[in-house]
């Protein structure tokens, strides 16, 4: 492991950090309200955001912050872990080197 896979390790951890702090705050926003659950040993997730972007564009008129900050930073935990992988294993695999 070099410095450059320390600094992308920790990159990845600060937006997954953020984007379950963010899904926390969604979670939090949906039990408060009754909108959820919290006893159900296997929620949806997919519904816990449905009810959430319906609840916010309901009060607000447009969907809550949490949800894009959320949105963003799971994407920029994907993002920098697939493009990190191809940079560091594939291209050279395919260059040959």
């Amino acid at each position: 492991m070099n410095t450059t896979d320390i600094i992308v390790l920790a990159l990845m951890a600060v937006a997954a950090i953020i984007a379950a702090g963010a899904f926390a705050a969604i979670a939090k926003y949906l039990f408060d309200r009754g909108l959820a659950d919290q006893k159900n040993p296997a929620p949806n997730i997919i519904e816990f955001y449905k009810t959430y972007i319906a609840s916010t564009r309901k009060e607000a008129g447009r969907i809550g912050g949490v949800f894009w900050v959320h949105s963003v930073f799971t994407g920029l935990f994907i993002a920098i872990g697939v493009i990190y992988s191809v940079v560091r294993f594939i291209f050279p695999f395919l260059m040959g080197t």
